[in-house]
């Protein structure tokens, strides 16, 4: 498996914005999102303000380049679980830094990396890429040249879905 970036809502500000949704509507959205989640066996509680996710996918590609994917896809479970069990802000340096530190990545070297704006191409390539294949949000899973399956699912039925749309060699 290899985790990809995607910004769910890049016209988000440094500061963060309001998830579009009434106080009326929020609490019943939350709770299908800690629903489904939990079904899955995923222990969250959604926040109520988007943040700026790009410090913390550009940093995703800093851990890829220095340290391969399978490093990469801890980081992003670490800084998921930072941000939906946590409520940590995953646009702040004082956030992504130490998590990075833990997969051996200086903070020197994070901050160089977002100065230079070193892995924007490449978070922009990925989230065009994404968007081809129909991604819309989060979760998003696939194989390589097919359309995304979006969203949060019991597993018996992404598997399923996966192997609908597995190349016609990997379906069994």
């Amino acid at each position: 498996m290899r985790w990809l970036p995607f910004e769910i809502h890049p016209d988000t500000p440094p500061e963060g914005a309001p998830k579009p949704f009434s106080p009326e509507e929020w609490p019943h959205v939350r709770e299908r999102l800690k629903r489904l989640a939990q079904e899955v066996g995923l222990p969250i509680d959604p926040q109520q303000r988007n943040v700026n996710s790009r410090f913390a996918l550009e940093t995703t590609e800093l851990v890829r380049a220095q340290k391969g994917d399978a490093e990469a896809g801890a980081f992003c479970h670490h800084v998921s679980r930072a941000f939906f069990t946590e409520h940590a802000d995953i646009s702040k340096r004082e956030v992504i830094v130490p998590i990075a530190e833990r997969f051996g990545i200086s903070a020197s070297d994070v901050e160089t990396a977002w100065h230079e704006r070193r892995f924007s191409p490449t978070v922009d390539a990925f989230i065009k890429d994404g968007h081809k294949a129909g991604v819309r949000g989060v979760p998003a899973m696939g194989w390589p040249n097919r359309r995304a399956i979006v969203g949060l699912m019991p597993p018996t039925e992404l598997v399923l879905r996966l192997r609908n749309e597995a190349p016609e060699r990997l379906r069994e």
